[in-house]
């Protein structure tokens, strides 16, 4: 729902602070002969090129049809900050927009994130709208082979010859819920030279191609709802479960939670609802360490969730996207497969991709770098 007046307040105080001599226009002055500050009406309608009165329209909310391509040119001259530009949009067709004023707003992750990673004992990383890692806490980098980290998760995930061994079952539980993310954000995003160039190395990729071609589920982004195979470097065969969450104030970026559970496929559990009962890390029995009063809040928090589960949905069932034809699951619990001690995979599975893998060249828990998110 549009809000007029919120949308006039905001363009109203933004053309008050541009100086019209910035566009080598003369101030206007009012009736009394006192210079009238910012950008008028008139300098709008001049600077646009658009019909006499369009701008006024748009300001006031009373334009029939206003879209970004409409709003674009306006905050633009305005200078609106990327708050702002948000506001904007809401304000005059009730959505937030799908693309940020500043394209370098997607790689640029605040400080503040690295303590929120470090504070957490799950494997957590953050990655930018092209997912270029920017940050990562140490359980994530156990997850993988020699503890190397990739530059790029999207493109180790669908290119590298060892993620199809990490990620087992790649082709059927992971692969067709990659592709469809990876094509979601280039479309928005068409101007990033990153995502453009990953979607054409995955084009030249025979089996990634086929899944490019091929109909696919719209999944843009994971939601927690369940867990896929996953060959940990460390923990053996197990079950992860991607929890994602978007800072605030990076378009596109990602903060992911990757849930292990080894053994069996943890059972779905019902959803959480309001009000909150009481905080889910409960305090920890007497003389236990941190260690200890971990492991004992996360065993509580499963069994309350399994309680529930008997209480509430008794007949809920792992699912289904594991399973062949049959009813059986793809991926066995078996703690035979594990990599090989010399950093290997004991079991390639799928074809090694012909692609450029540069991007996808890991890195160590200590590697620096300098992020740069390429846009045009």
């Amino acid at each position: 729902m549009r809000n007029r007046e919120a949308l006039r307040t905001l363009l109203a105080r933004a053309r008050a602070r541009v100086d019209p001599a910035d566009f080598g226009l003369a101030p206007r002055a009012d009736p009394r002969g006192r210079k009238v500050e910012g950008l008028t009406h008139e300098h709008m309608t001049r600077l646009l090129g658009w019909p006499e009165h369009k701008y006024g329209y748009v300001e006031r909310g009373k334009l029939a049809s206003i879209g970004t391509e409409v709003l674009d040119p306006i905050a633009r001259i305005l200078h609106l900050t990327d708050h702002e530009w948000e506001a904007l949009v809401l304000y005059a067709t009730g959505s937030p927009p799908s693309y940020p004023l500043d394209p370098r707003l997607g790689a640029a992750v605040p400080q503040p994130w690295r303590r929120v990673l470090a504070g957490f004992v799950e494997m957590a990383y953050i990655n930018d709208v092209a997912w270029d890692v920017v940050a990562y806490n140490r359980a994530f980098t156990r997850m993988f082979m020699r503890r190397e980290v990739p530059d790029n998760t999207m493109r180790w995930m669908l290119l590298h010859p060892e993620a199809r061994v990490t990620l087992a079952d790649w082709e059927n539980s992971w692969l067709p819920l990659l592709v469809p993310q990876l094509r979601a954000a280039v479309a928005a995003n068409p101007h990033n030279r990153t995502l453009a160039r990953l979607q054409a190395d995955c084009r030249h990729d025979p089996v990634v191609a086929e899944q490019f071609l091929a109909p696919s589920a719209e999944y843009l982004q994971p939601r927690a709802e369940s867990s896929r195979p996953l060959l940990h470097a460390e923990l053996g065969p197990g079950w992860a479960t991607m929890c994602a969450a978007g800072p605030f104030g990076v378009p596109g970026g990602r903060l992911m939670f990757v849930l292990f559970d080894q053994g069996e496929q943890p059972v779905r559990q019902p959803p959480m609802h309001a009000p909150a009962t009481g905080p889910v890390d409960p305090e920890p029995e007497p003389g236990a360490g941190a260690a200890q009063a971990q492991a004992q809040a996360r065993q509580r928090g499963q069994e309350q969730g399994q309680g529930q589960t008997q209480e509430q949905a008794p007949d809920s069932v792992p699912d289904a996207e594991s399973a062949g034809p049959s009813g059986h699951r793809t991926w066995r619990n078996d703690s035979s497969v594990r990599p090989d001690p010399s950093g290997h995979p004991s079991n390639p599975a799928g074809p090694t991709s012909p692609a450029d893998t540069r991007d996808a060249r890991p890195r160590t828990a200590d590697h620096r770098r300098d992020q740069h998110n390429e846009a045009s």
